[in-house]
């Protein structure tokens, strides 16, 4: 393990930021320098204990990268029980601490990351000084990790709040959904506390009942498990659902949610509180107790601006940061990037999750709804596609080996050549048909299919206009959106002006790819809404951070970056070639030895063009950001292709062929990833 004091505010555009830290993200900043002057990063490799079962608690800890695993160790150490991983922006330590108990479990690295750790002094004045770092661990301390009677283990317990801007009966059969899809992804037990006071008319379509029964919160202070089991509903679908009946009568109603919402931690891991529009006793004490808000909202301007004013109120009245509140919109009405922005820009939020119309639980709604419940669940898993011009042909073979291994991707992000092939997937190719379409670029026909004479242009902008090869990626996915892809796509590219990394989520898929592949003095910026942009690769050369503040807890990179080792190989495997071919020269004729030398002299030359100069200059950079980025990521992905070249486009089976045999060689590594 290594310390690092923090001597500056972590920016994550180079390291680390609070910002993107839950925990951290609503503090102000001064606040934030206040946690940056008092924290220590510490760095850990795969098998490092972070603490031991049993030891005294002196420091508080905050995932910023890895994952790590808490446990329970028999009194012989024979066997384990896995508790729950912490993934980047979660946190741990805090019940120890706050209670004055020795640690209940042990923490170990499952991977090499890093941890912002506060000593315990520090942690206990932040808390007392800083409302909101009290405020959120107020609502998770409860339930976190809530003592199983039945069991008899530690688990974890996540609750949300679902509140709706408009009627909230329309939207019924959407939480239910949700709810249908946390229980299928998770196996766990998940239910519904519906504290709407109107039943349901849609109650009997969904349950398959006649009739609606209710526990009525007011005939006791202290919640029974039969009069509560007496009113639990259960779906289908293989979760439970129970209406609440609340009386509202001199504020007894907050300390009565309070006691069900903890008698309820403690026999359910998915608690879903369907909150009432109006903000009474009930709506204050379930948010209180949630960690995360969903709220509906119709994608229309009036209904997004009454929206904005509850939204507000939760960030400033509960203490929620704005990544703990998740808008959810149906995407009927939002048609194009420019409606998607400006309705963000009424809001004041992103708009986390557009969902389709059920249409009879379409295949687009059931993405849409699988993609909530894993985000919520904490098992997205993400694919990080980075930049490397030909050598990104290996994301070819990677994306071959996860679907002939049906290792499911929910989010893909790309930079460059990365954004090519990740687009072309997000937007319906399946790797085999990724394969025939780079078969079909040879020596004879590559040029005229992604540059062409006719594209060049003067060089003070780029030797290229990138017209030919904006055609040629339009030829396959045409005006085709994000909003069409299969799954959540993501493409970086880079402000030419202010250095910022650009990231595309909505519009026209064949724009975002033609700015992030636009390699500087290679091919024209591409000129996007007033903004100049060129190759993402340039800023965000193994695009981990999208996936990461998306919410997204697995990540899969794939770096194909030849780093300075690789490198340093690939010239002792030139020098060796050289070495066999001169003692060739010695047995040719006075002609063949003239003939050799020529070739070897304008193989010399020609290496040295200026286009070789561009991108090796480009790629000996953006090798050390993937690289730090790589080590962010929980299963890293590196093809090296020793005798290739950024420019072999025309040869892409050696590429491809590398990114199998990488990709095999850490399909267990995967595996268990999944399975955590």
């Amino acid at each position: 393990m290594g310390f690092f004091e923090f001597g500056k505010k972590i920016d994550l555009g180079k390291e680390y930021s609070l910002e993107d830290i839950p925990l951290f993200s609503s503090l102000t900043n001064s606040d934030q320098k206040l946690v940056e002057k008092k924290g220590r990063l510490v760095q850990y490799r795969r098998g490092d204990t972070v603490y031991d079962e049993g030891t005294k608690a002196d420091a508080f800890y905050v995932v910023i990268s890895g994952r790590f695993r808490l446990f329970h160790a028999s009194p012989s150490h024979a066997t384990e029980q896995t508790l729950l991983y912490f993934y980047r922006g979660d946190h741990f330590g805090e019940t120890s601490l706050l209670t004055g108990r020795p640690h209940s479990a042990t923490v170990e690295a499952k991977s090499d990351g890093l941890i912002l750790r506060l000593e315990k002094e520090d942690f206990l004045k932040l808390v007392n000084d800083i409302p909101a770092i009290s405020l959120h661990l107020s609502r998770t301390l409860g339930h976190r990790l809530t003592k199983s009677e039945a069991a008899g283990h530690r688990r974890e317990v996540k609750i949300a709040a679902f509140c709706t801007q408009g009627n909230p009966q329309e939207v019924f059969h959407l939480w239910i959904d949700f709810a249908a899809a946390v229980a299928h992804e998770t196996k766990r037990k998940v239910l519904i506390v519906d504290f709407v006071s109107e039943r349901n008319p849609r109650f009997r379509e969904e349950f398959h009942r006649e009739s609606q029964t209710s526990y009525d919160l007011s005939q006791s202070e202290n919640p029974r498990e039969g009069e509560f089991n007496a009113a639990l509903v259960e779906h289908p679908a293989g979760f439970y659902y129970a209406h609440i009946l609340s009386d509202s009568v001199a504020g007894k109603d907050e300390k009565r949610v309070s006691s069900l919402l903890t008698f309820l931690t403690y026999r359910y891991d998915y608690l879903m509180i369907r909150l009432p529009r109006n903000m009474g006793h009930v709506s204050f004490e379930g948010l209180k107790q949630s960690d995360t808000v969903y709220v509906h909202c119709e994608a229309d301007k009036q209904s997004l601006t009454a929206c904005s004013e509850s939204l507000q109120e939760l960030v400033q009245g509960f203490g929620f940061s704005k990544r703990d509140v998740k808008v959810i919109a149906p995407d009927k009405n939002i048609k194009d990037e420019n409606t998607f922005s400006e309705f963000e820009k009424i809001l004041g939020f992103r708009i986390f999750s557009l969902v389709p119309e059920r249409e009879d639980k379409s295949k687009k709604y059931q993405t849409s709804l699988r993609y909530l419940a894993k985000e919520w669940a904490g098992t997205l898993v993400g694919l990080a596609l980075g930049s490397g011009a030909a050598y990104g042909l290996a994301h070819i073979g990677v994306l071959q080996v996860l679907e002939e291994e049906n290792i499911p991707i929910d989010v893909v992000s790309g930079s460059s050549i990365g954004a090519l092939v990740g687009g072309l997937w997000a937007a319906g190719y399946s790797a085999q048909e990724l394969k025939e379409l780079a078969l079909g670029i040879n020596k004879r026909t590559g040029f005229f299919k992604l540059l062409g004479f006719q594209d060049l242009s003067l060089a003070h902008w780029g030797f290229f206009k990138g017209h030919q090869v904006n055609r040629f990626i339009k030829s396959y996915i045409g005006n085709k959106t994000f909003q069409e892809t299969r799954i959540p796509l993501r493409i970086i590219g880079t402000n030419l002006f202010t250095s910022e990394a650009v990231t595309f989520e909505a519009g026209r898929i064949v724009d975002a790819i033609r700015a992030s592949i636009s390699i500087p003095g290679i091919f024209r910026p591409f000129f996007y809404k007033g903004d100049c942009l060129i190759d993402g690769g340039v800023i965000d050369p193994l695009p981990v951070k999208v996936l990461s503040q998306m919410g997204v807890k697995k990540i899969i990179a794939v770096n194909v970056l030849l780093g300075p080792k690789d490198r340093i190989e690939r010239n002792r495997l030139i020098q060796e070639t050289q070495a066999q071919k001169m003692k060739q020269f010695a047995s040719k004729s006075m002609w063949g030895k003239i003939s050799m030398e020529m070739a070897e002299a304008f193989k010399t030359r020609y290496a040295i063009n200026i286009f070789n100069v561009i991108m090796n200059t480009i790629q000996f950079m953006e090798y050390e950001m993937a690289e730090t980025w790589g080590h962010k990521a929980d299963v890293l992905i590196h093809p090296v292709v020793y005798e290739g070249n950024w420019a072999q486009f025309y040869d892409p089976v050696k590429f491809i062929k590398a990114g199998e045999e990488k990709t095999r060689e850490q399909l267990t590594e995967i595996k268990r990833l999944l399975a955590e």
